[in-house]
């Protein structure tokens, strides 16, 4: 058990928040697995600023939450402090922690001067903490990325700090980058000698290695995954075994297919099943998978909730099958 800003987490790895990815049923999924900490996928604080009896209820899609998730945080972005404050109000009750996405680089975000966009200035990012700030007493961090096209994180993240940040989350890429190349660990190193607040590293951590790997290298007490979370639910307790018991674990196709069918019961449970989403999630869940060919085909296929699963079910019958004639055939050796 660790504690980050004041919250006790049972993991020093975190759930990263991704566009139509970190949904509730996601991020349940996710803790089950043992993420110390998941984040909503990003929301529009301007949006909620001009709705906010929308926000809350706790029943709209994105942002809802429960209290088995917890500890959970919310991440918003937007370029009005104002929009940040109105937001901020309406939604705190439910999360722990509030997050600025200051590195997304897509275009939705950028064009209106938020996401990564804030990266070309720093000080309207402080300005927005700084906002916040005088509106609640949860903590309140940002997700940065090295820069926008150069490497000025030191100076951003040290702005940040200035401002009265309890963290900063760093995506060892510039936004230009994307998500090609490798994360530069060492930059993330810089960023965590330069500061006294909790440093969150990020990127190409797909393992219970890789999870020590970056530690290490960045110094960092704290990491987080997105990409890899999102085809392998699965890597949070990879890494957990490893961190605490040196043990290397990979998880059976089996296991990642039953992780399929708790984020259906979980949509199910909550009243939250979308074709478009149930179908991506059996596409991430199988990516990966050997003899997944034929039927991820039938999934891209696929017209209804039911004939998805309807397809996974005989696939998985039939990984059952290949487990059993591996069994029988070391038996006979």
């Amino acid at each position: 058990m660790k504690m980050f800003c004041g919250i006790r987490v049972d993991s020093p790895f975190f759930l990263a928040p991704m566009a139509a990815i970190t949904s509730l049923p996601f991020r349940l999924m996710c803790r089950k697995q043992g993420a110390g900490l998941v984040i909503t996928e990003q929301i529009n604080a301007t949006q909620i600023a001009r709705n906010p009896d929308t926000f809350t209820n706790n029943e709209f899609f994105t942002i809802r939450t429960v209290p088995e998730e917890k500890p959970v945080g919310v991440q918003l972005f937007g370029a009005a402090e104002k929009d940040f404050i109105a937001a901020v109000d309406a939604v705190e009750k439910n999360f722990e922690l509030i997050n600025i996405n200051c590195g997304c680089p897509s275009h939705k975000e950028v064009s209106i001067g938020a996401g990564a966009a804030l990266l070309k200035e720093p000080s309207k990012i402080a300005d927005i903490i700084r906002a916040i700030k005088t509106t609640t007493i949860k903590p309140v961090t940002a997700k940065i990325r090295l820069g926008w096209g150069a490497n000025d994180s030191v100076s951003i993240a040290k702005e940040i700090e200035r401002a009265g940040a309890n963290a900063i989350m760093v995506h060892g890429r510039t936004a230009e980058q994307h998500y090609s190349g490798t994360a530069d660990w060492e930059a993330i190193r810089k960023v965590r000698e330069a500061l006294s607040i909790p440093v969150v590293a990020n990127g190409d951590v797909n393992s219970g290695p890789k999870a020590k790997e970056m530690l290490e290298a960045t110094g960092c007490e704290f990491g987080m995954v997105g990409r890899a979370a999102m085809v392998n639910p699965l890597v949070f307790r990879a890494i957990n075994e490893f961190l605490l018991r040196g043990e290397e674990w990979k998880p059976e196709p089996q296991e990642k297919i039953a992780c399929f069918f708790d984020y259906y019961a979980e949509c199910n449970r909550l009243g939250m099943v979308r074709l478009p989403d149930i179908k991506l999630k059996a596409l991430q869940l199988t990516k990966g998978i050997d003899f997944t060919k034929q039927a991820r085909v039938k999934l891209q296929e696929a017209k209804s909730v039911e004939e998805v699963l309807s397809i996974l079910c005989n696939f998985q019958d039939f990984l059952e099958g290949m487990s059993h004639c591996h069994v029988q055939d070391a038996a006979a050796v």
